[in-house]
């Protein structure tokens, strides 16, 4: 009997080592590595943004081109994590919107985004774009269009691991993400983000404009720049 009950402890021992082993192999599926920190993915994190937006409006008719100028702020929120049909850890991301300080938030839209140990994707209003792609140096070339139909854009990092001031807060470690660096005499288009390790997206600058006579006319100018984030 008492054979037995050693056999049986032996077992058990074994089985829970093994388990240990399974699970500890499990949750290192993305290692601890800084370049993963620029894509925060913990319930709870947000961030809130400045955004200016200027919409340039043509018109054919007279040359009477129209031009308006709006100011509001946005809030990004990550609210929960579920798993897609490949089992791969998806983030809901929460989005607010306000005019201003005095008004409360309102919910204009809910996104979502998710990282692995290649890439990370962040769904918008539908459209599934590729944020970053690791690892992270000079060399490193990629589509952000490659989930979804528009044109290809290839993405390169410019700046990174490097210390920056924005929006009144210094920070040790970002990265910055040229998107699309193009001005001729007929369109000015320009595509940028920066991230910071631990926070995410700091700054975003996106310009699709249309020229006449090499003067902007027609598009969108469109800026986003850190607020305030936490928890902190």
């Amino acid at each position: 009997m008492n054979s037995i009950n050693r056999l049986s402890r032996f077992f058990i021992f074994s089985f829970f080592v093994a388990g240990v082993l399974f699970a500890c192999k499990k949750e290192s599926i993305i290692p601890p590595s800084p370049s993963f920190n620029y894509f925060p993915t913990t319930a709870g994190n947000w961030i809130e943004y400045d955004v200016d937006s200027i919409y340039h409006a043509e018109n054919d008719n007279n040359n009477d081109d129209s031009v308006y100028s709006y100011h509001f702020q946005v809030r990004e929120e990550i609210d929960s994590t579920f798993a897609d049909g490949q089992g791969r850890p998806v983030q809901v991301i929460l989005r607010y919107k306000r005019n201003s300080d005095l008004e409360a938030w309102s919910l204009v839209a809910v996104w979502t985004q998710t990282l692995s140990l290649s890439s990370a994707y962040r769904t918008e209003d539908n459209v599934p774009y590729h944020k970053l792609a690791f690892p992270i140096n000079g060399s490193t070339m990629w589509d952000g269009n490659d989930a979804n139909i528009q044109e290809e854009e290839m993405y390169e990092y410019t700046d990174y691991h490097t210390a920056l001031t924005i929006g009144g807060f210094d920070f040790d470690s970002t990265l910055t993400v040229l998107q699309r660096d193009e001005d001729n005499y007929v369109e000015r288009i320009f595509g940028q983000e920066i991230y910071a390790t631990g926070v995410g997206m700091i700054y975003k600058q996106r310009d699709d404009l249309g020229k006449r006579n090499g003067i902007i006319v027609k598009g969108q100018e469109y800026k986003m720049t850190l607020k305030d984030f936490g928890p902190r």
